[in-house]
C-alpha cells in the first residue's frame, strides 16, 4: 500500500459492493490524511448513442445529474453516518462511462481507486463492460476491489443481484480486499509469440 497517497477516490452506485467500497476508501482517507472523492457516473437512459439520435432537453438532463447526485448524498450518508463530516469530501458526479470516469478521476500517481465487486450482474457487463476490469487495465494509480458485506442490502433504487449458489454471501469475509499495484506507464511490451513444440 502506497504512504504517499493524497486522494482517495471511490466509485458509487449505491451497490451493496458500493457501499462497501465507500467505507473502506474513508477508513483509507483517513489513514493516510488524504481527501476522499466519492464520484457517481451516470449517463441517459439508453445510453449516449441513444442521446446523440435523440438529444434530451436541457431540463431532462439536469433531473437525471439531481437524481445522481441525490444517490451519491444518499450513499454517503448510508454508509458513512457522522463520520462524513470528519473527512474532507469532494464528491463529483461525472457523465460518462463508470470505468472511464474513475480512471480519469483518479489520474494522479498519489491517488487511490477504491471499487466494489460485484455490483453487476452478467447482462449489465456484457453491454456495458466491467468497470473493475476496465480500471484494473488503465488505472495509473493503485486499485482496491472491495467485497461487500454478508447480507447487506444495496441502496435503495439500485439493482440488487443475487449471488450464485457456489459462492454465496456469507463465505465472503466483511472487508476482504485484493489489491493491485500501480499500472507502470509507457508503451505496454509486445506479447511474445507461443512457443511450438517438436514436430513428431
Amino acid at each position: 500500500m502506497p504512504e504517499n497517497v493524497t486522494r482517495v477516490v471511490v466509485g458509487v452506485d449505491g451497490s451493496a459492493g458500493s457501499l462497501a467500497a465507500l467505507r473502506q476508501a474513508a477508513q483509507e482517507a483517513a489513514h493516510h490524511g488524504a481527501v476522499l472523492c466519492p464520484v457517481i457516473a451516470w449517463q441517459p437512459p439508453g445510453g449516449e448513442a441513444a442521446d446523440a439520435v435523440q438529444p434530451a432537453p436541457p431540463d431532462v438532463c439536469a433531473h437525471w445529474e439531481r437524481a445522481a447526485r441525490d444517490k451519491l448524498s444518499r450513499a454517503c450518508r448510508r454508509a458513512l453516518g457522522e463520520d462524513a463530516r470528519r473527512l474532507r469530501m469532494r464528491p463529483r458526479v461525472v457523465r460518462a462511462d463508470a470505468g472511464p470516469a474513475l480512471v480519469a478521476c483518479a489520474a494522479r500517481d498519489t491517488d487511490m481507486l477504491v471499487m466494489g465487486a460485484g455490483s453487476h450482474g452478467p447482462v449489465h457487463r456484457l453491454v456495458h463492460g466491467s468497470v473493475s476490469r476496465h480500471c484494473l487495465r488503465h488505472a495509473r494509480c493503485p486499485v482496491l476491489v472491495v467485497h461487500p458485506r454478508a447480507g447487506e442490502a444495496p441502496e435503495e433504487g439500485a439493482t440488487r443481484r443475487p449471488r450464485p449458489p457456489a459462492r454465496p454471501p456469507a463465505t465472503i469475509p466483511a472487508g476482504l480486499l485484493d489489491v493491485w499495484p500501480a499500472r507502470p506507464s509507457g508503451p505496454e511490451p509486445p506479447a511474445s509469440a507461443p512457443r511450438r513444440g517438436p514436430r513428431r
